[in-house]
């Protein structure tokens, strides 16, 4: 019975994440006023990840694109 129970749970979860995940929008900072004066100072994206090379264990790389000047 308890397993059902999670089941129906994790279903009931699932489709309400998927209900919401497609109202959900992307956020921007655009809206700054210091971005509205300098829009090309706007970051478009940003990664950062750890390495995976030997002997770099203690190191995390971090790539971020801008609007071109």
């Amino acid at each position: 019975m308890r397993l059902k129970g999670n089941t129906i749970l994790s279903g009931t979860t699932a489709v309400a994440l998927c209900v919401t995940a497609t109202l959900a929008g992307a956020s921007s900072h655009r809206e700054a006023p210091a971005i509205t004066e300098t829009p090309k100072i706007d970051g478009t994206d940003f990664y950062m990840f750890r390495s995976y090379e030997p002997g770099r264990d203690g190191f995390v790389t971090m790539i971020a694109n801008y609007q071109p000047i």
